[in-house]
Formats: structure tokens, C-alpha cells, sequence
């Protein structure tokens, strides 16, 4: 996952270079529209399905889920990208413009398609699968975005036709691998239930994109795109090192829940407290190294043109140390069937998120939301750990 990540910063920041912070903000506020917008159509399926995952790896079981989750995500992606097409009527032209909103899209979409692969082999920890489509995706991708850059492409089109065909094959050659290990399968009647089954992993991740996008989109809408493309470095190299723990979250979550369902509580005792102190250590070293490099990085990857980046970079840091510790309790809660506690933490960050954004943006710019982005974070964590903690606590008794 790091891996993989970091070829997709290379990808991006090859892009921003080569655009300018104009067009690389009008290409990050859409696809950060359409990724908010996107859990219409995912509905926290692939949350689901890790934590189906861990509970039994057995094929049968688990080829009927990827399949419904496969079917849902086709159904509802249609009329999604539908809405996508109407909205644009609604938001700024300059920004949010139909035709890039659109493409940006059908790129979601196609991510998605293949992340619900990623989660099946991830949750019955076939890892080593995971590492090859992951990898091999996003070098693909890095290398046609180099052969545009080499060409000397200014135009965001291009790029965003590179990355759709790329994406889209990935997607299929992912699907394919699922279908030699483990088999697809569908039963009408087992669309229903799974639809359920996920609602509240769909609450948890339209929570959690929220505060996690919101604030680019909200920069487009009422700053424009240029104050979007210098905002946007610095969330994208966070997002990248983000990767680090988040691939830690989804290795554990089927781990823990195997450790939750044993005999005795124990093992799940460890192995929180292992989790939690590794995450913790390595929080404070990727945020300190971060904020003390932020200017350097920003000008050595990016530019003189993304130069202000380089203070959002600096704040910034602070959300990737405290989200190393979130991830932890996050997989606790979620192997302990806490998933529904787990969203009254994450609606109260999000509301903060949007509606301070909303407040201080014209005033206090990109800096000031980066500075909420931070506030917001540090309130999720302690909302995870209340909610971990109650009514007693997940290291000493089970629900």
C-alpha cells in the first residue's frame, strides 16, 4: 500500500507540474466531489466485506459477497454518474466543470470497482495478491502520465484519459483474478440483507470522506480552483503517507476479528496494546519528519509556483501523526462490533468539519482549514476512544 501510494503521488505531482495550480485545482476539486458523492454508489461494501473477511474465508461464502457487492456497485454507479451529470448545473462552471467532473468520475468509479477486489483478498489475507494488482496498477499509471509529461502535455485532458483507460483495465484484470480464486456468484435475495448489513459501514464512510474531503471541494467552490491547487500538494502527500498506517487498519481489522471471536480476550488485548504503541511511535516520527521538510518537499516535488503549499504541508503533519492512532482504535472498534458506536464520533467530526470550513474559509483562507482539518481530526480520535471505552472497556470484557 505504501508502495503504491507513493507511485501515486509521483503520478500526481508529475501532473501538477506539468498543469499548473490552476488546472491540478480544478482536477483535485472534482475528484474530490466525486469521491464524497461516491459512497451512493460503494455504500461501505468494501468495509463490509473486510469484516466478512474475518469472520470466514471459506470460498463459497466469500464469492457470494464479492459478487453482490460487485452487482450493487454496478446498479448504483449508473445512476450515480447520472446525478454527477446534473450537479454540475449546480456548482461553480470555472471549477466544477461537466466535463472534467465526469471523467473524474468514471475514474472513482473504476477505483472503486477494483478496491472492493482489494478488500476480499486483503480480508482473507491473501496480501501478496493485493500487493500485485495495487503495485501494478499505479505503475502503469505512473508510466503513461511520464510518457505524456516527456512529451511536454500541458493540458489536463490527456491525463485524465491516461489515468481512465488505466483504471479501467486494472479494474477488469482485478475482477479477473477474483474470479480464478475465488469464484463469483449472485443470489437475488442476498442483495438485500448485504445492502443492510453494509448500511452502517456506509455511514462510517460517508463520515469519514467528508472530513476528509470537504475541504478541498469547499476551497473550489468559494476560493476557486488556483487556492484548490496549492491546498491540494499538501493533502496529496498527506493522503500519500496516510497509506502507511491505513494498510496496517486493513491487515488488522480481519486479525483482530479472528482474535475477538477466540476463547479468551487475550490475544485481542495484545495485540491492540502492540498496534496502538507502533502506531503511536510511528505517528510522531512520519509527523515530525513531515513538518520539518514541509518547505522543501513542497519545492524540490512541486515548485516555486506551489510554494504557499509548503505552510498547509507544516499543519497538515499534525493530522497524519493523530490519524496513525485513530487507524488503531478504528480496527479495534470495528473487529469488536462497534462499528454503530464508531459513527457518532465520526458525525460529530464531520459536521465540525463542514460547518467550520464554511465559517472561516473566506476569512482565514487555506490555512485557516488546515488548521480545522487538524481540530477535527484530534476530535475523532477522542471520540474512538470514548467510544471503545463504553460502556466498559473492549481490553477487559467483550460486548
Amino acid at each position: 500500500m505504501g508502495l503504491a501510494r507513493v507511485l501515486t503521488a509521483v503520478s500526481l505531482i508529475l501532473v501538477a507540474r506539468q498543469v499548473g495550480p490552476d488546472s491540478y485545482g480544478q482536477f483535485v476539486a472534482c475528484f474530490s466531489l466525486a469521491k464524497i458523492t461516491s459512497v451512493l454508489f460503494s455504500w461501505g461494501l468494501d468495509g463490509w466485506l473486510l469484516w466478512q473477511g474475518g469472520q470466514s474465508d471459506e470460498k463459497s461464502r466469500v464469492a457470494l459477497n464479492s459478487g453482490v457487492s460487485l452487482a450493487w456497485k454496478t446498479g448504483l454507479g449508473v445512476l450515480w454518474f447520472v446525478l454527477l451529470y446534473v450537479m454540475a448545473d449546480w456548482l461553480n462552471p470555472e471549477v466544477f466543470a461537466r466535463s472534467i467532473l465526469l471523467m473524474t468520475g468514471l475514474i472513482v468509479w473504476a477505483d472503486d470497482m477494483t478496491n472492493t477486489v482489494w478488500s476480499v483478498f486483503k480480508s482473507t489475507l491473501k496480501n501478496d495478491v493485493t500487493f500485485k494488482i495495487i503495485t501494478l496498477v499505479q505503475l502503469l499509471l505512473l508510466i503513461a502520465t511520464s510518457a505524456l509529461a516527456f512529451g511536454d502535455i500541458d493540458q489536463l485532458t490527456p491525463y485524465l484519459w491516461a489515468r481512465i483507460l488505466v483504471v479501467v483495465l486494472g479494474g477488469i484484470w482485478a475482477i479477473v483474478l477474483l474470479r480464478r480464486s475465488f469464484g463469483l456468484q449472485f443470489e437475488r435475495r442476498a442483495m438485500l440483507p448485504a445492502m443492510i448489513a453494509a448500511t452502517p459501514f456506509a455511514g462510517s464512510l460517508i463520515l469519514a470522506i467528508i472530513y476528509e474531503r470537504a475541504d478541498i471541494t469547499i476551497i473550489g467552490q468559494l476560493l476557486g480552483r488556483e487556492q484548490a491547487g496549492l491546498y491540494a500538494p499538501a493533502s496529496t502527500i498527506v493522503s500519500s503517507l496516510l497509506l502507511i498506517p491505513a494498510s496496517a487498519y486493513a491487515v488488522m481489522v480481519p486479525v483482530f476479528t479472528r482474535a475477538y471471536q477466540s476463547q479468551t480476550i487475550e490475544p485481542m488485548k495484545n495485540l491492540f496494546r502492540i498496534l496502538l504503541l507502533v502506531n503511536s511511535v510511528l505517528g510522531l516520527l512520519l509527523a515530525s519528519v513531515l513538518a520539518s521538510f514541509a518547505h522543501w518537499i513542497i519545492q524540490t516535488l512541486y515548485g516555486e509556483s506551489f510554494a504557499e503549499a509548503g505552510d498547509v504541508l507544516v499543519i497538515l503533519a499534525f493530522v497524519l501523526g493523530l490519524r496513525c492512532i485513530t487507524f488503531a482504535v478504528a480496527a479495534a472498534l470495528v473487529a469488536s462490533g462497534r462499528q454503530k458506536r464508531r459513527l457518532g464520533a465520526q458525525f460529530i467530526a464531520a459536521t465540525a468539519n463542514v460547518a467550520i470550513n464554511l465559517i472561516i474559509v473566506s476569512r482565514w483562507g487555506i490555512i485557516g482549514v488546515a488548521w480545522v482539518y487538524v481540530a477535527t481530526e484530534l476530535m475523532l480520535l477522542i471520540g474512538y476512544w470514548i467510544a471503545l471505552d463504553f460502556p466498559r472497556r473492549l481490553a477487559y470484557s467483550r460486548q
